[in-house]
């Protein structure tokens, strides 16, 4: 795909050209400061006084002005190199190489069913290859997409939202730059939440005093800059601002606490949520966000950028000499918190929603951008079925480099039944148990797969694939795989409640930490007591005794991987075949490794 390239090389001319314009502005503002102080200067020296304050009211106009110019300039160029970052950051995903950080472990519980044995977080993983998230919300759902089997109908509204959003390549990376623009948003919002939704009552009086005090004051001073009173009559009114300002001056610290950290990161939601009110796209889904996003009180960019100019301005009272001069005679304090109250009273119920909506946004980007970079993906097919139904056409792992993904194809349909994957060591089984269930969690969380085509039913995916000993707990692996199967069988017993799905197992090298007698016996009793549930599932072993359950009961089917012996070296194709396997390597490798055999 050279999209993705060409983007970049189109951004970074975009930034290198906003460059330069910076840095000439630069210049211009230093000219032209250094212009305007030497003019008025020597106006003043020829005693034009007149001419001479006139030129510093234009010389600081043109400054402020150049400033602005500068600011917007700036912007433009971070912008641009934001979006090169992500086009690059694109290209080496399509390889298999993440330039982000971002693990989602943060994000993974301790005891999934799935998570850890199917890398849906960590450094090389699902989460790696879907995350176009930036904010800390956005990241958490992503999560919970992956966590959690959603239901047909909420599969089937994400699906139409990413095909929706999957050509608007601007939009979507625009999104994404302007997230990048500023790293705070990655900070969890929870503690804004609970300011919004937290009432700071003020005294009912402030409400009169805060302009009653400062007009009364303001005509004392008027009347001692006119004779009429002493100037110890102004210092009067001041203290008596000071008293009234010291009655809330716990309750300004504690809320300049709350917001003077999420001001600028206000600024960025302010960006985030203009650019979700324009979003592309007429699904369901993309219009129900879009429509959250709209009260009859305005945007909630709006709103936003209205509470990022309250908290920066009571912040402002943290400067000393802007509350001695400005804070101090305006009560300032007492105007700013009631305006947060207003600003609560009116919006805060609404604000936890609108960074649902943005969050969503993000992930359904995730589910977009997906399938933007990988066309050939297919997108699953839901089906309504109350037992286990898989086709997988042409499936590979996702994770692994389309260059050396190899893809097979399989099915399993019906309850009660186990897939048997045989086949010697390194030959693909254990990977293969991942396509599977990498690609049902894909599907069951709305993204494309990887395959020529992919239809699954509602299922809990379930794993036994990584189980390791524990100090801390005083388990051995063996014991921690037991476990696991004691998890397995309880998920698999009907319960009786409509919403419980069928669970779909993958399972491999089971009980390979006790002998081959105890392996077989346990292994074949499980998959027995797993016959008489709703459950289905694949398992993976080198024991082909197991593959003798095929013949004698209907409901185990044998598959395998082969390896072969080329000039002494054993090679592997990766291919599923049907039946048991009949080749194995561990003696070659031994041999290989110097150990006679």
């Amino acid at each position: 795909m050279t999209t993705f390239p060409t983007r970049q090389a189109h951004f970074q001319q975009l930034a290198d050209s906003a460059q330069q314009r910076y840095n000439q502005l630069a210049i211009i503002r230093l000219i032209w400061f250094l212009g305007a102080i030497f003019g008025v200067f020597f106006l003043y020296k020829i005693e034009q006084s007149g001419f001479a304050a006139g030129l510093g009211a234009i010389g600081l106009v043109g400054f402020a002005w150049l400033l602005k110019r500068h600011q917007r300039i700036r912007r433009e160029r971070d912008l641009n190199r934001q979006l090169v970052f992500i086009n690059e950051d694109e290209q080496a995903r399509l390889d298999r190489t993440y330039l982000r950080p971002e693990t989602g472990l943060a994000f993974a519980p301790s005891d999934h069913a799935y998570a850890q044995d199917l890398d849906v977080f960590g450094k090389q993983s699902l989460f790696k290859l879907l995350n176009r998230t930036h904010t800390h919300d956005g990241s958490a759902r992503l999560a919970q997409y992956l966590l959690h089997p959603a239901l047909p109908a909420t599969i089937m509204l994400r699906q139409e939202a990413a095909a929706a959003l999957k050509p608007h390549i601007d939009w979507r990376q625009e999104a994404e730059a302007l997230a990048r623009l500023n790293e705070r948003v990655a900070e969890s919002p929870e503690g804004l939440r609970e300011w919004a939704n937290t009432p700071t009552p003020l005294p009912v009086w402030t409400n009169l005093v805060r302009f009653l005090l400062p007009i009364i004051t303001l005509g004392v001073l008027a009347a001692w800059m006119l004779g009429y009173l002493p100037g110890l009559a102004v210092i009067i009114c001041l203290a008596v601002h000071g008293v009234v300002l010291g009655q809330t001056n716990k309750l300004a610290l504690l809320v300049g606490e709350q917001t003077n950290t999420v001001s600028q990161t206000l600024l960025a939601y302010t960006d985030l949520l203009r650019h979700a009110e324009q979003m592309p796209g007429d699904t369901r889904m993309l219009q129900d966000l879009r429509r959250r996003l709209n009260t009859p009180n305005g945007t909630a960019s709006t709103a936003i950028a209205r509470l990022a100019r309250l908290v920066e301005n009571l912040n402002f009272r943290q400067n000393v000499y802007f509350m001695l001069f400005v804070g101090l005679p305006t009560l300032w304090d007492l105007h700013y918190l009631q305006a947060l109250n207003r600003w609560k009273a009116q919006y805060g119920p609404l604000l936890a929603d609108w960074l649902a909506v943005e969050a969503e946004i993000e992930a359904i980007n995730s589910l977009a951008g997906l399938a933007y970079a990988h066309p050939d993906y297919a997108t699953p097919e839901l089906v309504e079925d109350n037992g286990i139904y898989l086709e997988a056409d042409t499936v590979a792992h996702p994770l692994l480099p389309p260059t050396r993904a190899i893809a097979n194809t399989l099915s399993l349909i019906g309850s009660g039944k186990t897939v048997l994957i045989t086949g010697s060591n390194m030959s693909g089984k254990s990977t293969f148990l991942r396509t599977l269930g990498l690609n049902v969690v894909l599907a069951q969380a709305g993204a494309v797969t990887s395959a020529r085509r992919f239809a699954c039913s509602p299922v809990q995916v379930y794993t036994s694939m990584r189980t390791q000993d524990s100090l801390e707990e005083n388990t051995s692996s063996f014991y921690a795989e037991l476990k696991r199967l004691r998890t397995l069988i309880r998920l698999a017993k009907p319960s009786g409640d409509p919403a419980q799905l069928p669970v779909l197992y993958f399972l491999d090298e089971i009980l390979k930490g006790t002998n081959s007698a105890d392996r077989h016996k346990g292994a074949e009793a499980l998959i027995r007591q797993l016959h008489r549930t709703t459950a289905s599932g694949f398992v993976s072993t080198h024991d082909v005794e197991l593959g003798s359950m095929a013949n004698a009961d209907g409901f185990v089917t044998n598959y395998h991987f082969r390896s072969d012996i080329d000039a002494g070296q054993v090679t592997f194709d990766y291919h599923l075949r049907t039946g048991v396997c009949e080749s194995f390597n561990a003696s070659q490798l031994m041999q290989a490794m110097g150990i006679e055999v």
